[in-house]
């Protein structure tokens, strides 16, 4: 007994010390946010006085997003334009700082897009109560900005990055669900909507207002689930069916919400009309991203950029963003374009590329697309405690009603259906519980509220408020419930579920390409392969892609040799001097 209490006493002071060293990241996380609040109120000393008695702000107030538009002199407003910008730098960089701590202390009852919202409302009320939110809402882009270069990032590298070879396994219930799955949401959400403002019981949306309030709503974005899947390994077919049809989701959204957006205000539409509009979106948007995907593989493929990599990288960066802008000009959509050509591009133009600029391009699409994401979570939080809302309390409680029953009429009944035709892999209640669990909202759904047509600002600020309420309470409540959700269903995880189900292993970034395992799997494999399989090795692939470039290769191994080199050279260390004569082919002067 005595020596059990003797370890017992020795043990305590580690442990209370493996707990201090825990908490610690949090505690200085906390007081830096504490500093960075404190230097904020001190910066107030310099800004102008409140002159909007509604929101205790300054300059003329505008009525589309609850915040103003510049005004003073022209340097008084760059002046405020700056200082705006560098709090959101600053805030920017505490939420990448913050979730490195989240990572790395596998904190996962905490999403990282949940401590971005956290943060954005933190720094709202911060900017709020010292009287500078007029400073900052000079930094926030408008509706044109924000669909123009905040959402094109996260949409592009979502397709760029996709798994093809678990897209296309999964696809006919992807497609199900985010195309026939995000129409029913939709109209329900619309309908159902329409009838509660129709019986007095909401605001009182047109029928064509509620359609397109539903379209956007219908609009699914699982950040924080998808982090949650990551870092759980929750097996490959519920990863894969959520991802897969979130990315295609959006872009169907969009393309009702627009279609739907063009019947208010017409005096007698024809039912067909809206028929042929969303073909015509969503087809030639489509064949725009088709198009341009294809023009640059074959100029990457017969134009040797790769012997100036900055070239090489400047040439795709522009060609993985004109499908949106495009798209946006011919009235068609650009999300669609882009995702279209993202896929695409990462499939036939990306094997063009020479080693360096695949590297270099990959983390630089994921790099923008986390710095736009990471913005949006936090702008949603600063636009809770910051914009002037038009709360209309029943339609706000309405709306997440709705948001939930339209979600479970679209997985539960298509899930019977499509587990019809899957075999021997079906999609169980538990898998159906999480995909309805995790419909987020989020940065898509909020910047189509911004906007929100018609003409009737107080029903777009109504649109606004109820869509930020939505959004807040799915990444909180439903994002932050997932973790203890995916627990208490035991939902099996990726190991378990290759066993079951006998997937086939796929490396990442690989394309359609399948690594069997013997002779007899390889055979099975080439009798699954369809159609459009065949057409892509037989006649896609060879006309618009390099075969292996074994030269290419050496060469690239060479480069990366003599930097190897030159970092152990000089007690120096790798520089930027050294990096850009390298990749540039330049030879350093005498």
């Amino acid at each position: 007994m005595e020596c059990d209490g003797r370890t017992e006493s020795k043990e305590d002071p580690v442990s209370f010390s493996h707990k201090r060293q825990e908490y610690l990241p949090a505690a200085i996380a906390f007081l830096a946010l504490v500093l960075f609040a404190l230097a904020l109120i001190i910066a107030t000393k310099g800004s102008r006085p409140g002159g909007c008695p509604s929101c205790n702000c300054a300059g003329e107030y505008d009525p589309d997003i609850g915040l103003l538009t510049q005004g003073g002199s022209e340097e008084e407003s760059q002046n405020e334009l700056g200082f705006g910008l560098s709090i959101f730098i600053m805030t920017l960089s505490f939420c990448i700082v913050a979730s490195f701590l989240i990572s790395e202390h596998s904190f996962f009852n905490l999403p990282d897009c949940l401590s971005y919202v956290f943060i954005g409302i933190m720094i709202g009320l911060i900017l709020r109560l010292s009287g500078i939110s007029a400073t900052a809402g000079y930094a926030l882009p408008n509706q044109e900005q924000f669909f123009l270069f905040i959402i094109p990032p996260i949409i592009f590298e979502a397709g760029y990055s996709l798994s093809k070879a678990d897209f296309f396994r999964e696809s006919g219930s992807i497609l199900v669900f985010a195309v026939v799955g995000t129409i029913i949401t939709a109209l329900f959400w619309g309908l159902a909507m329409y009838l509660l403002g129709t019986c007095g019981v909401s605001y009182n949306f047109r029928l064509w207002e509620a359609l397109t309030f539903g379209a956007l709503v219908s609009a699914v974005d699982p950040v924080a689930t998808l982090a949650i899947f990551n870092a759980l390994k929750v097996n490959r077919t519920l990863h894969y069916l959520v991802f897969g049809e979130s990315v295609v989701n959006d872009a169907v959204a969009i393309v009702l919400y627009h279609t739907f957006a063009q019947m208010i205000g017409s005096s007698r539409p024809q039912w067909y009309v809206p028929m042929f509009s969303f073909v015509y979106i969503f087809a030639g948007s489509v064949v725009v991203g088709v198009l341009t995907s294809a023009l640059a593989a074959l100029i990457l493929k017969h134009l040797n950029l790769s012997k100036q990599p900055t070239l090489e990288l400047a040439f795709y960066l522009l060609m993985a963003y004109v499908p949106y802008f495009m798209c946006e000009g011919f009235g068609m959509s650009g999300i669609m374009g882009i995702l279209t050509g993202g896929v695409l591009l990462a499939h036939y133009a990306h094997p063009n590329l020479s080693t360096v600029t695949q590297i270099s391009s990959n983390y630089c699409f994921k790099s923008i697309a986390y710095l736009t994401e990471t913005f949006v979570f936090v702008y949603l939080g600063t636009a809770l405690t910051t914009f002037n809302h038009s709360w209309d309390s029943a339609t706000v409680a309405f709306a997440i009603v709705l948001t939930l029953a339209s979600r479970a009429a679209n997985i539960f009944p298509l899930s019977r259906v499509v587990n019809k035709y899957r075999g021997n892999a079906k999609i169980d209640a538990k898998n159906q519980f999480i995909m309805w669990f995790s419909g987020l909202r989020g940065a898509i759904a909020f910047a189509l509220s911004l906007n929100f047509p018609g003409g009737n600002e107080v029903t777009r600020r109504v649109v606004i408020s109820t869509t930020l309420a939505i959004v807040l309470f799915t990444v909180i409540v439903l994002g932050g419930g997932t973790l203890p959700i995916l627990q208490l269903l035991r939902v099996e995880g990726a190991a378990t579920a290759s066993k079951n189900q006998k997937h086939v292993s796929h490396l990442e970034g690989r394309d359609m390409d399948t690594f069997a395992v013997g002779e007899e799997q390889r055979a099975a494999d080439e009798r699954r392969k369809g159609w459009l399989e065949r057409m892509d090795e037989n006649y896609f692939k060879p006309w618009l892609t390099n075969p292996a470039d074994t030269a290419n290769q050496r060469s690239t191994a060479a480069t990366f040799q003599r930097l190897a080199n030159l970092s152990g050279e000089g007690g120096e260390g790798l520089t930027p001097h050294h990096i850009g004569i390298m990749f540039d082919g330049l030879e350093e002067p005498m």
